[in-house]
């Protein structure tokens, strides 16, 4: 079936068939001054729903429209959500009809089995998931990195792909790109701390954290649940860096407090801009909640809580957008009485025990 599916998608997402594609829409190329003001760059993050596509052109459209309104509010970088993606599933024949009857029975049950629903919702589909997402992943990735590159090139932005399916021999993770203005690939990052559903679905964690220098700052790509461990934005501090991109696509319904576990308090902790994105909506009877949002330390921001642009709703298509001014980040790094605090003798022994230390 694996076989078959790649067969289907390797059709389906055509690399030429984009590339004419973008000939025919004529995207006006932006110019924008190689002199960057460290003090005032303008940075875009994506909330966007689920929506099933029957045709390439229809997803590229919808990326584009994103990037054309970033471009627009002048930004140098627009970020993408977690498992970006989901949308080309509507390729896969009869999906749309299986994809209704899912979704209305989870909506039906959802009140009686409430968290309880994602387990309920995997038993008996993990061979059936996992192999889609095998026989899926090779043409997504060639494709949304195709798509990603030229709308980089064509608007001259920065541009982070969402997360993809990454095939590596048998081996399947969850990873993301960043693309620069020129439409070259700046690297690719894995997700290093998975979800009860991502290990269910046998997708493998990445073990390093790599850092690009961008024009404006250092920054960093984990993807999700990695922000729910401070060890990750702290290792990213400690690492130079000034930024953190976090696409997000959480798996249960919206709550404010569970939302709080993750970028909000680690910029916080860290002293970093966090840019998070965000995927939402319905798919194969699972519900995907989440906001997205610019962050930054308390005392940076004018209402002092940590926000600087927020979406409005959990749910829905929005981009926000924001100013960050790294003169300002290292002022207030500075300025932080007790930020990056130590006691190294006195941490030893509980740092051992914790990560079973020799």
């Amino acid at each position: 079936m694996e076989f078959l599916i790649e067969k289907w998608f390797n059709r389906k997402i055509s690399l030429d068939r984009i590339e004419k594609y973008f000939k025919q829409l004529q995207i006006k190329k932006r110019k924008l001054s190689k002199d960057i003001n460290p003090e005032d760059i303008r940075v875009s993050c994506v909330e966007r729903q689920i929506y099933p596509v029957n045709s390439l052109e229809k997803y590229i459209d919808m990326l584009c429209g994103f990037v054309d309104q970033a471009a627009k509010e002048n930004s140098r970088l627009i970020v993408f959500p977690e498992y970006n993606f989901f949308d080309l599933f509507g390729f896969i024949p009869g999906f749309s009809f299986i994809n209704q009857i899912l979704n209305k029975k989870a909506i039906k049950n959802k009140d009686k089995e409430k968290d309880r629903g994602i387990e309920s919702h995997l038993k008996g589909n993990n061979y059936f998931l996992t192999a889609i997402f095998k026989g899926v992943a090779k043409p997504v990735e060639a494709g949304v990195k195709k798509i990603v590159s030229l709308l980089a090139k064509e608007y001259g932005i920065h541009i982070y792909t969402g997360s993809y399916i990454l095939k590596e021999k048998e081996e399947i993770y969850n990873a993301g790109s960043l693309f620069g203005p020129d439409g070259n690939l700046i690297g690719t990052q894995k997700k290093m701390h998975l979800t009860d559903f991502e290990v269910k679905l046998g997708i493998k964690r990445g073990n390093k954290m790599e850092v690009y220098s961008l024009p404006f700052g250092k920054v960093v790509c984990p993807i999700c649940m990695d922000a729910t461990y401070f060890e990750t934005f702290r290792i990213a501090r400690e690492m130079g860096v000034d930024m953190v991109i976090l696409p997000i696509a959480n798996l249960e319904e919206y709550s404010t407090w569970k939302a709080l576990r993750g970028i909000w308090p680690r910029v916080q902790e860290s002293y970093l801009y966090g840019f998070k994105s965000s995927l939402n909506g319905w798919i194969a009877g699972m519900h995907f909640t989440g906001k997205a949002g610019i962050f930054a330390p308390l005392s940076m921001t004018e209402k002092k809580d940590g926000v600087l642009s927020l979406s409005p709703f959990y749910e829905g298509n929005h981009l926000i957008t924001a100013n960050i001014n790294m003169k300002k980040l290292y002022e207030a790094r500075e300025k932080a009485e007790y930020h990056e605090d130590k006691n190294a003798e006195f941490e030893k022994n509980f740092i051992e025990k914790t990560y079973n230390i020799n």
